[in-house]
């Protein structure tokens, strides 16, 4: 063989080979790129804070007790979790508390009643990820939702017609009360939720609570949860959840559960409608949230009804009773409900009421009963909140 032919395949091997190493070179270097953007390469965030007010749809009060890098994971997440993915990349939590995260976005959004208990943050190279479970697929929660949006919206429509921000709230925890009977979560998958209250029509007390929050916020009326624990008899106290709701600037307790007994045939109550924090105290305790002091009576339902006495006899009791009947019948109610200033106060109107054949007068006058010497009287006291609950 010549030499130049042996030189011709020297230099053809050796473009073959620097194609080689140049094609290993860019390849790395894909590689070296792909691992940078995907492990190494700082991420940048949209830091949004979420929306919260009149107009929006959300009083998230909870975002805002958060500490700074609290804030920005809450703001991350909640950009991404209505469309229920499976993990989403979120800046270090340098400082805070991943439960009270988690917590709070779960108590500012009633909607995401898809949401598990459980959550996690765990990094993969440099990067953050968060993780959450979930108790229904995402299709199921989309159809769930619109059929949460469809009958609030009716809800919403009718509570319109009423004026006051009062007679709108009073109109939303009728209804609820009125078209929900109480379950334990262990009773129904959604039983926790807005949609177990309204959809399905059996709630706990988080039920109950999430679709009184979740109506209330459609109504822009300033609201949240609240958590803590109750007892009725005062002595063996369980986890609860109720609400708390702001008008003209102050302050209320709503409990729609304990307005909801179980006994009693589940009749309409407005007992822990719109109380102070002396009336929430008596069987609530260890409120979570920092809320201030509730010292208002204005929009307490006893006091705007004109149906709380501080006289048990006279012809001004007697007035005040019979306005609460006729007003209780008008509304077609199971039931009219009285509060007096103390138990003495209560025992002497009893006394009045039904010794001296007062209700009885006011039945007939009424047009309740025609018929006075055949006519039953059915009632139940709570001694503790001083009330009188005559049943129709």
């Amino acid at each position: 063989m010549s030499k130049t032919k042996k030189n011709g395949k020297k230099g053809l091997l050796a473009v073959v080979v620097a194609l080689v190493v140049a094609f290993a070179i860019f390849v790395s270097g894909l590689v070296v790129v792909f691992l940078y953007n995907a492990v190494l390469k700082p991420s940048t965030f949209n830091y949004v804070v979420p929306a919260s007010g009149d107009g929006t749809g959300y009083y998230r009060h909870n975002y805002f007790e958060l500490n700074e890098s609290e804030q920005k994971l809450y703001s991350v997440i909640i950009q991404s979790l209505y469309t229920q993915p499976e993990r989403i990349e979120v800046p270090e939590l340098s400082d805070g508390d991943l439960t009270k995260v988690f917590k709070a976005i779960s108590h500012d959004n009633p909607d995401l009643f898809n949401l598990g208990l459980n959550c996690s943050i765990y990094t993969e190279g440099l990067k953050t990820y968060f993780e959450t479970e979930y108790i229904i697929p995402y299709d199921d929660y989309t159809t769930k939702l619109q059929e949460v949006n469809d009958i609030a919206s009716v809800i919403i429509d009718d509570a319109s017609i009423y004026t006051s921000n009062y007679e709108k709230e009073k109109y939303i925890h009728d209804y609820i009360i009125n078209h929900c009977s109480y379950a334990e979560p262990e009773e129904s998958l959604m039983a926790n939720t807005v949609y177990g209250c309204l959809v399905e029509g059996k709630a706990s007390c988080e039920g109950y609570s999430r679709a009184f929050q979740y109506l209330m916020n459609r109504l822009n009326i300033e609201n949240r949860l609240v958590t803590g624990e109750s007892a009725d008899d005062g002595v063996n106290y369980v986890n609860h959840m109720w609400n708390y709701v702001v008008l003209d600037g102050n302050g209320y307790f709503v409990d729609l559960t304990w307005d909801d007994p179980k006994a009693e045939g589940n009749v309409l109550r407005h007992t822990y409608f719109n109380v102070n924090t002396n009336d929430i105290l008596v069987k609530h305790r260890n409120i979570a949230q920092n809320l201030p002091l509730c010292t208002s009576t204005q929009y307490n339902y006893f006091v705007y009804e004109n149906v709380y006495f501080d006289i048990g006899s006279g012809e001004a009791f007697e007035s005040k009773v019979y306005n609460g009947v006729y007003t209780a019948l008008q509304r077609q109610y199971s039931c009219v409900e009285f509060r007096f200033t103390d138990k003495a106060v209560m025992e002497q109107a009893k006394n009045t009421l039904f010794n001296t054949g007062i209700i009885y007068n006011v039945y007939n006058e009424t047009g309740f009963v025609s018929d006075t010497g055949s006519a039953k009287v059915y009632y139940s006291t709570d001694d503790t909140m001083n009330t009188i609950c005559l049943f129709f």
